[in-house]
Formats: C-alpha cells, sequence, structure tokens
C-alpha cells in the first residue's frame, strides 16, 4: 500500500510538471525589459503555473530575427512589436478577441473602444484583435531648460510661450540657443525614416498619400524640404554623425552639445535618469501641425498549440489592459496609456508635462498619418528611407538620387505584395 502512494505522489508530481508552461517573450531589451519581468513577477503570484524566458533582442537586430523566425517557424509564444512594422506581421497572429472576455470580463468592442483612435486603428484587423498595446508614444521636442534660459528664449507650453513655433522661428531658435551656449550643433535626431517623416508632413510634404501612391517625385515641394533637412546637417545645427553613422543622439543632448532633442514621450525615463534640467515641448508647425505616434505592440504568434497560444492571450490581455498588468508597465517604464482616460499614477510630476504636450500633439494629428503609416508598403520601405537619407546627409548621393532610388524601392515592392495594402 506503501509503496503504490509513493508511485501515486510521483505520477501525481509528473503529470503536474507536465501541465507547467513555459511561455518564450521576444523583448527589446533596456527600460522594455525591466517593464515587462516587472509584470511577469505579479503575474506569477496570480498563475503560478506558468513560467516565461525572456529574450533581449537588439532593436538593430529586431526585424531581421522576426522575419528569420518567421521563415523558420522558430517563433516565440509572444513578441514585441514596433509601430512601423505591426501591420506586416498581422497576419502572424492570432486574434485575441475570442479570449477577451473570458480573461478581462468585457466584451470585444468595450475592449477596443476604451483606446485613442490612432492605437485602435493599429491593433485591429476588420474585427479581430491582433495586438494588445504596450506603450504609447507621440514624438516631440525635448528642451535643455538651462541653455534656453541663457538664451533668453521662451519654449512652447510651459516655457512662457503657449502657441508652436513656426517652421522659421524654429529655425532661427536653433542658432540663437546654439550661439548663446557656445554648442557645436543645436538639435539632436535619431536616425529612422518615422523622424524623416514627420519633419515631411511638418512641411507639407507625404512620402506616400492617403491611396499609397508614392509622393516624392510628384509634389514640387518635396524636392526643396528634402533639400532643407540635408541642410540642416550642413549647417551644424543637427549632428551628422546620428544620420551617417547612427550615433546615439540621446549622448549628445544629455552631454550637453545640442539644446534640442527630437524624440518624444518614450525617452522620459533616459532622460530623467541623466538628472539634468529638461523639459518636454511642442513640434513647431508649418503647413500642417503634427506628430506621429508610435511605440510598441504585444502580441501571440500562431503556433498550431492550442494551449500555449491560449496561456499566451492571456497573458498579453492581462499586460496590455487598463488596471492589471498595464499599468505595472507604465510605471516601471514612463511611457503613456494608449487609453483613453487613463491615468496612471507615476512617481514623477514631468509625467504631467509629457501627457499634456503629447496628449495635445495627439489631438493634432491628422488621420492620413496613421492610414499611410499603418500600411505593408510603408511599412516595409522603412529602411530604404533611413538608408537613402543617410546617404543623402553623407553627400554620397543627390536629393534627386534619393527620390528616384525611393521610387525604384516603392515599384519593386508594389511589384512584390501584389496591392497596395
Amino acid at each position: 500500500m506503501k509503496r503504490w502512494f509513493v508511485t501515486f505522489l510521483i505520477a501525481l508530481l509528473a503529470a503536474s510538471s507536465m501541465g507547467a508552461i513555459k511561455l518564450v517573450v521576444w523583448c527589446g531589451g533596456g527600460t522594455e525589459r525591466e517593464g515587462i519581468q516587472a509584470a511577469i513577477t505579479e503575474y506569477k503570484k496570480l498563475n503560478p503555473d506558468v513560467d516565461f524566458e525572456l529574450v533581449d533582442v537588439p532593436y538593430a537586430q529586431y526585424e531581421q530575427k522576426v522575419r528569420l523566425g518567421i521563415m523558420s517557424g522558430d517563433l516565440p509564444d509572444l513578441v514585441t512589436i514596433t509601430y512601423p512594422y505591426a501591420p506586416g506581421y498581422m497576419q502572424y497572429m492570432i486574434d485575441l478577441t475570442q479570449y477577451v472576455q473570458k480573461y478581462l470580463g468585457t466584451t470585444p468592442e468595450q475592449f477596443k473602444n476604451a483606446m485613442y483612435d490612432v492605437v485602435r486603428v493599429r491593433v485591429t484587423e476588420g474585427d479581430a484583435v491582433r495586438y494588445v498595446p504596450l506603450h504609447f508614444t507621440m514624438q516631440c521636442l525635448w528642451v535643455n531648460v538651462d541653455y534656453f534660459k541663457k538664451a533668453g528664449i521662451a519654449y512652447p507650453p510651459f516655457g512662457g510661450r503657449a502657441d508652436p513655433w513656426t517652421w522659421a522661428e524654429f529655425i532661427d531658435v536653433l542658432k540663437k540657443v546654439k550661439q548663446a551656449n557656445n554648442i557645436p550643433y543645436a538639435m539632436s535626431m535619431q536616425r529612422t525614416a518615422e523622424r524623416l517623416f514627420n519633419y515631411l508632413g511638418i512641411r507639407g510634404v507625404k512620402i506616400l498619400d492617403e491611396n499609397l501612391d508614392f509622393t516624392l517625385d510628384k509634389d514640387p515641394k518635396a524636392k526643396q524640404m528634402l533639400a532643407e533637412f540635408v541642410d540642416l546637417f550642413k549647417q551644424n545645427l543637427m549632428v551628422p554623425a546620428e544620420w551617417i553613422s547612427n550615433q546615439d543622439p540621446n549622448m549628445a543632448f544629455t552631454g550637453g552639445l545640442t539644446a534640442v532633442l527630437w524624440a518624444g514621450s518614450w525617452s522620459t525615463l533616459d532622460l530623467l535618469k541623466a538628472g539634468k534640467n529638461f523639459a518636454p515641448a511642442y513640434l513647431p508647425k508649418d503647413a500642417e501641425w503634427l506628430s506621429l505616434e508610435g511605440g510598441r505592440f504585444f502580441g501571440a504568434f500562431k503556433t498550431g498549440k492550442k494551449d500555449r497560444e491560449e496561456a499566451a492571450a492571456k497573458f498579453a490581455l492581462w499586460l496590455g489592459w487598463k488596471g492589471l498588468g498595464y499599468d505595472i508597465y507604465l510605471q516601471k517604464t514612463y511611457h503613456m496609456s494608449a487609453y483613453k482616460e487613463h491615468m496612471v499614477k507615476y512617481d514623477n510630476a514631468i509625467m504631467d508635462l509629457v501627457q499634456a504636450v503629447c496628449g495635445r500633439l495627439a489631438e493634432v494629428t491628422p488621420e492620413w498619418v496613421v492610414t499611410i503609416r499603418n500600411s505593408t508598403l510603408y511599412s516595409n520601405m522603412q529602411t530604404a528611407i533611413q538608408n537613402q537619407a543617410s546617404a543623402a546627409i553623407a553627400g554620397q548621393i543627390s536629393v534627386d538620387e534619393m527620390i528616384k532610388n525611393l521610387r525604384k524601392e516603392y515599384d519593386r515592392l508594389l511589384s512584390e505584395l501584389g496591392s497596395k495594402k
């Protein structure tokens, strides 16, 4: 009898072990990993039968790793996806809709309608929910408050000026603050297609239009606006190395080499760690006044293993829903909430400024900004756009050649995809 009982216990323990699920998560490392890890720690208290393996993937390698994983079938259960690349991977993600009521106690429509409009259109595909919000960001300016004070320049909206600068005023400000503080450059900006898209949008130029037609070789203003962008580097108003050799723009800004950082709400935590006097400010206004929403989504890959897919969906929904794991993640990462009227309690008042500045920019941003960027065509043009811009800034190609090369890439992608989407 005793031997039978011991055998029973061993079998029971083995069955229990077999029932445990381990979910593999690919993430971007840094504060993103810290936020997910903080949420996982709390989630495991509620679900001790689920284990996690977090795998850091550097941003520069992220796109390639996901593509190779899809081609080989060697995929994680869950993955964080940055905004520009999200549309291209929707087809590989499970539909979370079927699990919303079960695990959140709310209807799919209530779940979707709780998000900002610019977020909801990004996570859905028809009626299906392919992602949950991980964090929500808006591009803005960050200013070195001490530099601006020394130059006697007011900045909007909390530095003594209510309205955004016009583009002409902004260029004048960059020149004056650079001279007053005797610094080598005026502004830092990361080398991404999104920053160039934002700049061109403000100047009234679109890379693709709402019909997803390539417009840089049709718009009479495009060449001039691109030439003026390149000229910012020639005048040392912007840092050439940040676009030619992918130098970190935060280093120049926090190191005092520049007075302005064109980045966004995602920089909050890094700038706070630098321990200097920085503040968010409005982007300038020209033909348009707009920003670009961004951030990360969280999705569960189709693996064909139903128990793992459901466990992944359950965790994704918990992590991406207000009042649950989402608040834990945001408090750790200092990102904005993607849900309307969702107030997260942060431990630093700077987030009140960030939400006011970026919230206003979200309100004025037109719908076409999302329509164009929420497309596979634009998603697949990201690398070509930033590489061609870098080559023009380095003097390797002319602006005319840049436009021609992007037209060729657009036509190639259109042929490859078979349709505009």
